[in-house]
């Protein structure tokens, strides 16, 4: 399970970076919603997730070899992480505040896990390699920082 501080981490200019989904526009025409960043609220600065920033950077690479019909699209819909975070934030609001909050995206990360993990059972039952082959990479998306952590 990913080890680190999800829910904040320092800027350089000394602020606090925040976690919240955030929409990005690609080349002036393309909007890409739920992408998680932190932002700083002294600062105004953002980035991403660092265990999204692969997955982002790979569909900013495809957005410029071969723009969309569509002019906006939901990063959820390609990245696990993405996924769950936006499904938690729209659960509701967390009176404990970032620590109920962070406990709560822990708690969906593992079921999110736990779950992949049963479909690839399934997929393995089933002989279905294609299946099996985009469970596999939807459950890198979410153990591989877990791995990296780990060590």
């Amino acid at each position: 399970m990913y080890k680190d501080n999800l829910m904040k981490k320092s800027c350089g200019c000394g602020g606090i970076m925040t976690i919240h989904m955030h929409t990005l526009i690609y080349s002036a025409k393309i909007k890409i919603t739920h992408v998680p960043v932190y932002t700083c609220r002294q600062c105004a600065r953002y980035e991403p997730l660092p265990v999204i920033k692969r997955d982002l950077g790979k569909l900013i690479g495809e957005l410029a070899a071969n723009p969309p019909v569509r002019k906006q699209l939901s990063f959820a819909e390609r990245n696990e992480w993405a996924s769950v975070l936006k499904e938690t934030f729209a659960s509701g609001l967390f009176a404990g505040g970032l620590p109920e909050l962070e406990e709560s995206i822990r708690s969906a990360i593992q079921g999110r896990i736990d779950l992949l993990l049963d479909i690839y059972r399934l997929a393995v039952d089933m002989s279905d390699r294609s299946w099996m082959g985009e469970t596999g990479l939807r459950l890198s998306q979410l153990t591989a920082q877990s791995a990296e952590s780990a060590k």
